[in-house]
């Protein structure tokens, strides 16, 4: 974990949000674990509540076993809208780029992912860091280097959003990702 450099993107982040600002955090159609914890951790790393920064989707979530963990730790998507995404201040995207939604995303403002493929520069703010598996572990090392308390419930979801990505800790796995699944 390098923390000066996760220290450096906080600190970015943190900066282009205001206090007063309305964040959308938008997942990918069908959300999985690593989607959903990594917009519960990001929610947390700024301080917010889902009043202010609710989560959204264009699809909803399917799979039972995903049914199961957004039933269980209370987590609420809501139904994406292109213009109702227009009045937000911020828009946020974890776990999924820009170019994934075509026209659907009137911008992007924060992108934290790990996933290939996709060209940089869609956001203010990106961390894209393709060599992990989860983007649930960049989150976790978000949470770690600023001191943030993490709840059960969110350290429930951070573990289940790495152990399903990286198949149980069997495909694409780094050190990185070991040590935010054992934290």
């Amino acid at each position: 974990m390098d923390q000066a450099f996760t220290r450096q993107k906080i600190k970015e982040l943190r900066a282009m949000v205001g206090e007063g600002d309305r964040v959308a955090i938008v997942l990918q159609d069908d959300p999985d674990p690593d989607a959903m914890a990594s917009a519960m951790a990001l929610r947390t790393l700024l301080g917010r509540n889902k009043q202010t920064t609710p989560l959204f989707a264009f699809k909803p979530v399917t799979r039972p076993e995903n049914l199961t963990m957004e039933h269980l730790l209370e987590i609420e998507i809501l139904p994406a809208d292109t213009e109702e995404l227009r009045a937000f201040d911020k828009i946020a995207m974890v776990d999924v780029q820009p170019p994934y939604f075509g026209e659907k995303i009137p911008r992007a403002d924060i992108v934290i992912d790990h996933h290939t493929g996709y060209p940089g520069g869609a956001a203010a703010f990106e961390d894209v860091r393709t060599k992990y598996g989860a983007t649930a572990t960049i989150m976790t090392e978000y949470l770690v280097t600023a001191d943030e308390k993490i709840s059960e419930r969110l350290a429930t979801a951070l573990l289940y959003g790495i152990r399903s990505d990286t198949l149980a800790l069997s495909r694409r796995v780094t050190d990185d990702d070991l040590q935010a699944f054992t934290r």
